[in-house]
């Protein structure tokens, strides 16, 4: 028996942390000030209060079962395996295309930085990018491929790196220059509160904030879980807030003001804060910054890839994906190594065949969204007392859904349909009769175009409603349960019958 080493409240706060100051962080304060403009401060806070309320639900759910991938299996212990497959799914699909996005985002920064199109070109990666980019990614799998040992100690020295870095250009910003009137723009008036609501998603703040349930994924492998994974989750994102809303600061007052004639929505720098740099003359700084863009996006990728090697476990582990093939986990450095191999092969296939970060970024958040949404689905079935609670965060998940453009929304919600198609004509090979796989499925998905055909608020919130309260019913919650153990039973005759 190996004695499994099992990481603190520090370093599972500084997996979630490292995750969040990604490639976000070098795009998101340009795109916020674009959509949001002086509004932008109460964007990236909307955006933490969101992500921490769905912390908070994750949280209940990891009291009550502290295991291995935690984030993708939530609806699979609370309801059953089929109805939590689009979620897991979701959870799983994103996080993987995630990786995706952070190794492009290195090797796009370091094309601008060398002012040539060996790497990028304007209709995005080059061949040698690609190549480029999927040496990155074999970084990324050999840091996750000695288990968690190896990331935690790898990822608590880039965390520092990580977090100094922004800081440093934070600070230098503010002191070259400062620029009150930037904030006094004659335009001003064309944003509102709900143009903070759009920039959660459009600005990619959402996007930048994922990682922040990391520390779930390797709830088995944290020190006392039930206390260290709500607080590594919460203080990792009141962290990361602060440290968002500073940059965004610095990098408004820093703008040079003639460029603000046409307002902050006519701004478009191509690499923002480096383009920034350059205008104010901090040539160390634009050293620095490539430096980050290499560092800061590499985090968040092996923490990523490890999280999403994880999930893939956990989906093997519900009856989601083949067990004989995956559901093995490596004695020595407990992690499940060919887990870890097939979500590499497919984030580089992914990586082959897209072009650029802004390509992803927004099918990647309506992905995080979804996942999202198992949480208070999840705690509200397993604690009913909560289920008030669950509401609540469930329908501003909602809210923030719909405002993902139609065509990206379509792409995410037939992407699951095909998915689930495939699937149930798989469980119906299996037995399980139709009508219970229109139950336990036709809910969620009915749910998604629901909300595709009409994004009026009253009209999102009473669907979301009545889609919550149906699925965390004690009736159907139970009636799920009940489905689980004949499907486990069907299966056992099934093996009998092979045997």
């Amino acid at each position: 028996m190996h004695q499994h080493k099992k990481v603190s409240l520090l370093s599972a706060t500084a997996i979630s942390a490292t995750a969040m100051v990604g490639s976000g962080w070098l795009f998101s304060a340009q795109l916020n000030a674009r959509l949001a403009g002086n509004y932008a401060f109460l964007a990236w806070f909307l955006a933490a209060l969101l992500v921490m309320a769905v912390g908070l639900c994750l949280a209940q759910v990891v009291s009550i079962y502290p295991v291995r991938g935690a984030t993708t299996r939530s609806s699979s212990l609370s309801h059953n395996a089929i109805f939590g497959m689009p979620f897991a799914f979701a959870n799983w699909f994103g996080l993987m295309i995630s990786v995706t996005t952070e190794a492009q985002a290195t090797t796009e920064y370091l094309s601008a930085y060398l002012k040539n199109n060996i790497l990028m070109d304007n209709a995005g990666l080059t061949f040698y990018g690609k190549l480029f980019a999927l040496g990155i990614l074999f970084l990324y799998l050999v840091v996750n491929f000695y288990g968690i040992g190896l990331l935690a100690r790898v990822n608590n020295i880039v965390t520092a790196l990580k977090i100094f870095t922004p800081l440093f250009a934070i600070t230098l910003f503010l002191i070259t220059r400062f620029d009150k009137s930037n904030f006094t723009l004659l335009n001003h008036h064309l944003y509102h509160a709900g143009s903070a609501l759009s920039a959660v998603v459009g600005a990619g703040l959402i996007y930048s904030y994922n990682g922040f349930q990391l520390a779930a994924s390797f709830a088995s492998e944290v020190k006392n879980p039930k206390r260290n994974v709500p607080l590594s989750m919460i203080i990792s994102v009141l962290l990361v807030m602060l440290l968002y809303m500073a940059l965004q600061l610095s990098f408004m007052g820093a703008v040079p003001h003639h460029l603000l004639t046409a307002g902050w929505a006519a701004l478009n720098f191509h690499s923002p804060l480096m383009n920034l740099a350059m205008l104010l003359g901090l040539n160390f700084l634009v050293l620095l910054l490539t430096a980050d863009s290499i560092v800061s996006p590499s985090g968040t990728g092996y923490a990523y890839l490890g999280a999403s090697a994880r999930m893939f476990y956990a989906m093997a582990a519900e009856g989601q994906m083949p067990k004989w093939t995956i559901a093995k986990l490596n004695p020595l450095y407990n992690i499940c190594r060919r887990s870890l191999l097939i979500n590499w092969v497919l984030v580089a296939l992914v990586l082959w065949n897209s072009q650029s970060w802004a390509t992803l970024m927004l099918i990647v958040t309506g992905y995080y969204i979804l996942g999202y949404m198992a949480a208070p689905i999840s705690m509200g079935a397993m604690k009913p007392k909560l289920r008030f609670f669950g509401a609540s965060v469930f329908i501003p998940l909602t809210l923030i859904m719909v405002t993902i453009p139609k065509h990206d929304l379509l792409m995410v919600n037939f992407s699951l349909l095909l998915l689930m198609s495939i699937y149930g004509m798989i469980q119906f090979t299996k037995k399980i009769p139709l009508k219970t796989l229109l139950i336990l499925t036709a809910p969620f998905m009915t749910y998604l175009w629901l909300i595709y055909l009409s994004q009026q608020t009253l009209y999102v919130v009473t669907i979301s409603l009545f889609f919550y309260l149906l699925v965390t019913e004690p009736r159907y919650v139970e009636f799920c349960k009940a489905t689980a153990l004949q499907k486990e039973s069907l299966e056992e005759e099934g093996d009998l019958r092979t045997e």
